[in-house]
C-alpha cells in the first residue's frame, strides 16, 4: 500500500532513517515540515502494515518536479520498493505540464542509480562534493572589500558571466537540491541576503552565494567565483566566519570540473569523502515527460 506519510508514522520513518549515512540522515530534522507542506508529496510503501520505504516529491516549481530521500528499510528484503513509489509520483504528474524532472545521488547509490536509470533517468552532470571542517577555526576580521551591498543586476551579470555557472551546465546546489539557475532564484540569495561579494571600486571581483540548508552542523555555499587566489582565501574566511556564528562544524560546496577552482578548494583542505565527481545529477527526458504527463 502506498498512501502519503502522516505525523503519525514519524516513529516508523525514523526507525528507516536513522539506517542511513550511518545515522546521519537529514529527514529527521524535516520530517514535521514535510508532512504539513502541501507543495508536493510524502509518500511511504507498506506492507502487511509495516513501512518499507518512503519518498519526497517536491515542487521547485509549478513545472519543476525534484525527486529525494527515497529510502529502503536496509532490513527488508522486499524488492521494487523504490519503483513502486517512483510510479505512484509520476502517476500524479498525468495532466500536469511538467518542464522537469531531476534528481541527484551519491555515485556509490548504484541500487538507486539502476533504478532510476531503467525509468529511464538520464544523467545530465557530474561534481565533486567538498567538505571543509571548521571545528578548530576561529572567527577572523573580515576585509572591507566584502559585502552584501550591491546592485541586483551587477550581481546578475557578475553570476551569469563566472566559470563556475559554466561548468556547472547552469546549475546550482542547495545542498543535495540541485536548481537551474535563473533571475528568480538569484531575487531569493539577494532578497534574503544570503550572498556576499568582494569590490574593488565599484566593481565586483568575486562572490560567494550560500544557501540554508537542513543538514546538521553544516554551511552550504552554493556558488563561488573569485578573480585570484588571494580574493578567493578572503571570501572563504567570510564564509567560514558566517559558518562559526550559525554554530557550524562544516562547509560543503558543489565543484563543477573547472581545474582552477578544484584546486584552490583543494588547497584550501577541502576534501571528498571518497573520490571527485561523485555527485550525480540526473535528469528524465522531455519526450518520456511527455509520454507520462500525456500533455
Amino acid at each position: 500500500m502506498i498512501r502519503d506519510i502522516k505525523l503519525s508514522d514519524k516513529k516508523d520513518v525514523l526507525r528507516i532513517s536513522s539506517q542511513i549515512w550511518g545515522g546521519n540522515d537529514y529527514v529527521s530534522g524535516v520530517f514535521d515540515e514535510w508532512v504539513k507542506d502541501e507543495d508536493g508529496l510524502f509518500t511511504g510503501y507498506w506492507e502487511n502494515e509495516i513501512l518499507i520505504g518512503f519518498g519526497r516529491m517536491r515542487f521547485l516549481t509549478p513545472a519543476n518536479i525534484w525527486l529525494e530521500a527515497l529510502r529502503k528499510d536496509p532490513q527488508t528484503d522486499v524488492k521494487g520498493v523504490g519503483q513502486k513509489i517512483a510510479k505512484y509520483y509520476m502517476e500524479h504528474l498525468k495532466g500536469k505540464r511538467i518542464e522537469s524532472v531531476r534528481f541527484s545521488t551519491y555515485f556509490g547509490n548504484i541500487a538507486s542509480i539502476k533504478l532510476n536509470e531503467k525509468l529511464g533517468f538520464n544523467m545530465i552532470l557530474k561534481l565533486s562534493l567538498k567538505e571543509l571542517e571548521i571545528s578548530n577555526h576561529q572567527i577572523k576580521p573580515i576585509n572591507e572589500a566584502i559585502s552584501t551591498y550591491i546592485d541586483y543586476d551587477m550581481l546578475d551579470k557578475y553570476i551569469l558571466d563566472s566559470s563556475y555557472l559554466i561548468g556547472s551546465k547552469n546549475f546550482i546546489g542547495r545542498g543535495w537540491v540541485v536548481h537551474q539557475y535563473s533571475s528568480k532564484l538569484l531575487e531569493e540569495f539577494h532578497s534574503e541576503k544570503q550572498y556576499v561579494i568582494y569590490s574593488e571600486n565599484g566593481e565586483i571581483k568575486g562572490a560567494i552565494l550560500f544557501s540554508d540548508v537542513d543538514y546538521k552542523n553544516v554551511y552550504w555555499i552554493s556558488l563561488i567565483e573569485a578573480e585570484n587566489e588571494e580574493i578567493y582565501k578572503e571570501l572563504l574566511n567570510s564564509a567560514i566566519s558566517r559558518a562559526l556564528e550559525n554554530n557550524c562544524k562544516k562547509i560543503q560546496l558543489l565543484v563543477p570540473d573547472i581545474s582552477k577552482l578544484m584546486g584552490i578548494v583543494n588547497l584550501s583542505s577541502f576534501r571528498s569523502w571518497e573520490q571527485n565527481n561523485d555527485f550525480l545529477l540526473y535528469e528524465m527526458p522531455e519526450n518520456l515527460i511527455g509520454q507520462i504527463t500525456g500533455v
